[in-house]
């Protein structure tokens, strides 16, 4: 029997745009954002864009997707939770592409 103090499963979660939808993303980014601290302070270990290539000053990012690990019970909450988001719905992330991977942090440092 697993113990109630057991951490949570970790899911790695990769994300892809859909070609072209920067101007989507940003659009409701600031709503993604938020909706992000409505969620359980345990579900979002990590998260980010994914980029094209790396940060060259002056130039705006190139963004090709989202990674972020999750602490769920199972992967259906986090295909629940993923679907309600606004990157989901709005159709920033190509959700046919989208991979909910299990995981286990060997190590995370904080920013």
């Amino acid at each position: 029997m697993a113990s109630s103090l057991a951490p949570l499963p970790e899911w790695l979660v990769i994300a892809p745009d859909h070609d072209g939808a920067l101007q989507k993303r940003l659009a409701v980014r600031e709503e993604h954002l938020g909706g992000l601290k409505k969620d359980p302070e345990t579900f979002w270990l990590w998260g980010g864009a994914m980029l094209e290539e790396p940060i060259k000053e002056g130039e705006p990012m190139k963004f090709k997707g989202s990674a972020m690990l999750v602490g769920a019970k199972t992967r259906e909450e986090v295909v629940e939770r993923l679907k309600n988001d606004v990157y989901v719905k709005g159709e920033v992330w190509d959700w046919e592409k989208v991979q909910i991977i299990p995981f286990k942090s060997a190590l995370r440092k904080p920013l």
